[in-house]
Order: C-alpha cells, then sequence, then structure tokens
C-alpha cells in the first residue's frame, strides 16, 4: 500500500490536545510575475486562472480598459481574454503574440478569446478525466445574461484542445447568477466534477438563484453542484460552515483539490464589506483626494473593500473557514485599499525556491492596483503544506491522533523546530498505549520531508490501526506521511 499524506491544518485529526494550537500561516510576497502594460490591459483586468500541463504553466486572464465617455466620466471598456505562459516553472509568465483576435487595426496581441457582449468572467481548467475527449481537455465557464425573456443570466461551458481556439458547447443545467469567477475541476478521489458558482441568499436564509428579486442586502454566496460526465449536474445547494459562523458574502471562491493530499478541497474566497458607515477613515488612506470622485461614479466601489481568506474541506460541501485574514491589502501605499483587493488567481503551483538546495515551495498569484492603473499579478509563496500547523511553544505540547491506518513502510515529516525545539514521535495501539521499538529519536531542524526512523519496522505493522503521539517542543507540525 502506498503511504498517505496527513495534513496539520485543524484538528479534525486530534484525539487529545495538551498546549498545541492549530497556526496559520501568512504567505510571503516575492516578483511580479506578470506585467500587464498592453494596450488592450488595463485597471480592471483580473479574474484569472493557472492551468499547468506538460512542463508549461498557462495564465488566463481578463484584460480591460478604461475609457472616458463624453460627460468625462470614466467608464470599464469591453473586457477580452488574454494568455500568458511561463517556461521558467510558475516564476515569470510571458505574454505569447497568439494573432487571432485585431485589436486598434493589428492581431499583434496575446488575446485568446472574445465574443460580443461583455466577457465579465472566464476560468479556465485542463482536465484530467482519462474519458474526456482530446478536444475537450481544455474547459472555460464563463457568465452571460440572454436577459429575462430568454432565461436570464446563463453559465456557458466552451472547450479546446490546445487551450486556445475555445468552442461554445452549451449551458450548464444550474441556476445562479454566476457574476463571478465561476470554477470546476475533475476529482479522481470521487469521479465526479465539482462546480462552484455564485448566487445569493437572502438574511431570512431564502435562496435567490436568479436576478429577479435580488435585494441590496442579500448575501452573495457559494453553491456546488457535481457531474460524472459535465453533462448532467447534481446541484448541492450553497457550501455550509460550522453552526454559528457568521455569514457574510464572499465575492469568489477559488476552491480546487490540494494535490498533495488527494482527500482535500482548498479556497481562498474574497470577503466583502462596505465601509461606508466608516467613511471618515478613508481621509487618511490612499487615493483619499480620488475616492469621492469614484464613489460618485461607480457608487460602492469607492467605499468597499475586500480581503481574503481561506477554507479547507474533506468532501468539498461542508468547509472549515478560518474568518482571521489570509490575505488584506497590506501596508498603506498609493494603489490599495479599495474595492477589488486581494483577488486571487485560480490554483497553485509548485515552483522552485530562490534559495539554492532549499525545497519547492507552493507558488499562488494575486492582481495589485485594481481600479487605480493597470492590474499586474504578484506572485506569493508558502511552504509545501505550510498554510497551517500544529504549534507547540517553548513549554512542551503534547499531541495524540485519532485512530489512523497505517498504509506504508516509511514515514517522514513536513516539519520546523528551534535550535532547542525537537519533536519525538511514538506509535500507540488504538487505545493509545505506546508500542515497544516505535519511539523515535529526537527530531529538530527545518524540513518538508525528514525520515523517521524507529528501532522495528514500519512494515511489521502495515495494515494496523496505530495512533500516533507527538511531543514537541517549540516546534511546528505542517504534515506527515506515513
Amino acid at each position: 500500500m502506498e503511504s498517505r499524506r496527513y495534513l496539520c491544518w485543524d484538528e479534525n485529526l486530534i484525539e487529545n490536545n495538551s498546549g498545541a494550537r492549530v497556526c496559520a500561516h501568512r504567505p510571503e510576497k516575492k516578483n511580479l510575475a506578470l506585467i500587464c502594460d498592453s494596450e488592450w490591459e488595463g485597471p480592471h483586468n483580473g479574474y484569472a486562472s493557472i492551468v499547468g500541463f506538460g512542463e508549461t504553466y498557462r495564465m488566463y486572464y481578463r484584460a480591460c480598459t478604461m475609457r472616458q465617455k463624453a460627460d468625462g466620466s470614466l467608464q470599464y471598456a469591453k473586457g477580452v481574454i488574454c494568455m500568458a505562459e511561463s517556461r521558467d516553472g510558475g516564476i515569470t509568465f510571458k505574454k505569447p503574440n497568439i494573432g487571432k483576435y485585431e485589436y486598434n487595426g493589428t492581431k499583434n496581441n496575446n488575446i485568446i478569446f472574445d465574443r460580443e457582449g461583455e466577457i465579465d468572467n472566464f476560468s479556465v481548467f485542463y482536465d484530467e478525466n482519462p474519458a474526456c475527449p482530446k478536444e475537450e481537455k481544455f474547459k472555460a465557464l464563463s457568465e452571460i445574461n440572454l436577459g429575462h425573456e430568454r432565461g436570464g443570466t446563463k453559465l456557458i461551458y466552451y472547450a479546446s484542445e490546445n487551450g486556445i481556439d475555445f468552442r461554445e458547447m452549451r449551458y450548464l443545467d444550474v441556476a445562479g447568477t454566476f457574476d463571478s469567477f465561476n470554477v470546476t475541476f475533475w476529482d479522481a478521489e470521487t469521479g465526479k466534477y465539482f462546480l462552484y458558482y455564485r448566487a445569493f441568499h437572502g438574511k431570512n436564509g431564502e435562496d435567490k438563484l436568479s436576478w429577479r428579486g435580488v435585494k441590496k442586502d442579500d448575501i452573495r454566496d457559494i453553491r456546488v453542484a457535481t457531474s460524472a460526465d459535465f453533462l448532467h449536474w447534481e446541484v448541492h445547494g450553497r457550501i455550509t460552515f460550522a453552526q454559528g459562523q457568521e455569514d457574510y458574502p464572499l465575492y469568489t471562491n477559488q476552491i480546487t483539490k490540494y494535490r498533495r493530499a488527494a482527500s482535500t478541497f482548498i479556497g481562498f474566497p474574497v470577503r466583502y464589506i462596505d465601509r461606508c458607515d466608516d467613511a471618515e477613515s478613508f481621509r487618511f488612506m490612499p487615493l483619499a483626494d480620488r475616492r469621492g470622485k469614484i464613489t460618485e461614479h461607480f457608487g460602492r466601489e469607492g467605499t468597499a473593500l475586500t480581503d481574503c481568506v481561506i477554507m479547507t474541506s474533506q468532501d468539498g460541501l461542508e468547509f472549515d473557514r478560518r474568518d482571521e485574514a489570509f490575505m488584506t491589502p497590506g501596508m498603506e501605499n498609493r494603489n490599495n485599499w479599495w474595492y477589488g483587493n486581494c483577488y486571487t488567481v485560480y490554483g497553485l503551483c509548485e515552483t522552485e525556491a530562490e534559495e539554492e538546495g532549499a525545497p519547492k515551495e507552493i507558488s499562488f498569484y494575486m492582481g495589485e492596483n485594481y481600479r487605480i492603473k493597470n492590474v499586474n499579478f504578484r506572485r506569493y509563496t508558502v511552504r509545501l503544506d505550510g498554510f497551517f500547523s500544529w504549534q507547540a511553544p517553548y513549554s512542551d505540547a503534547e499531541v495524540l491522533t485519532k485512530p489512523l491506518a497505517l498504509s506504508g513502510e516509511e514515514m517522514s515529516l513536513n516539519f520546523s523546530t528551534s535550535a532547542v525545539g525537537g519533536i519525538k514521535i511514538y506509535i500507540c495501539d488504538v487505545n493509545g498505549e505506546e508500542l515497544e521499538g516505535y519511539e523515535s529519536y529526537t527530531v529538530f531542524g527545518n524540513s518538508v520531508e525528514r525520515p523517521v526512523e524507529f528501532a522495528k519496522p514500519l512494515a511489521a505493522l502495515a495494515g494496523e490501526t496505530v495512533r500516533l503521539k507527538f511531543k514537541m517542543k517549540d516546534a511546528e507540525i505542517y504534515s506527515f506521511v506515513i
């Protein structure tokens, strides 16, 4: 049997805990991965996807400029969908000359999709379902408003063999408003496609699955549906959170599978709040001189703010959402603390670290300068499995896990300690009693994959149900494999 990776991201694995806490980790700000300085790009660039296949990463994104109307006010121009490629493993992205669509009299651009009418969102994923026809390996979803007479807002599916030439397939048989970044992917664990999309509900819980009857104070939410064939969909309704958790608007969802632990879903939804009642603070914040004009022309976009939270799930339906921000607009500068901050690009990449000999990291990307000047996409990193950890103080902690099926013949640990800290691991029976010969040495250092050895071989316990006991001092555990 293959070893299994367990993530130390919550207390779901823990039976007894003495002194440890679950710690969330903020990402590190890195380089500008994609600079958007072309004439078809502007301050309304956004809603991007990262797609990895073979040796290549691609970033698909909406490019959108501003235009001045006759009365002098500003208006967003019609958007187009562009593509950039990375040949250095996701560190930087370059814009190829696609030569497909004309813009201002030339086809020398990286535009891969356009259509009549507005294009607000266009999410792309590479379908890893082995039964998927090659001509549909690249799938894209986009909102389209047909008008009330023709059925209202629909979610339309486009397909492509090469990720450049997309053709219209059909409307998906689900109801929603879809005015967000709606995402889908194939889940090999369940043999199903998962679809996450936008709708609304009232403060009394009433579902609002179209724009008819939506009120200003209704709450934007995230819906989920599944399908075995991308044709017939089972609608599951709203994703759920812990009972009693605050019900606030979520703009995007960015839910995907975490590839290093196949059963885990992870999402980075954008949280929205209109701070019009606290407007005094805006006098001292970035671009105070422009905020009034933006509020005059765009309403709530001058007083609303957004940040990003993080959530995880084991079934894709019920999520553990952390309400403390994962990403904030950051230290105030000339171009942040506006509506549209902290929209992450959909998808995660494993990238090489900057330091020689260091292990790979997880990279993700976020647009910056939204609605202020041309949006560029910046890279951020966390260590492998490093979104959360079990953290022990200097004064020691002990964690006993719930029963686990021991599937492999080796154990490794993703951890960090101080110079004086350490971790000892004990394999116990189902009653929590330590098994003779299964006490590890004291592990210290900082590694994403440190072998853990015992006097007796793990192979002797293959197929057994055991518990693990971790005795920790000034240390963190991100994940373990056993």
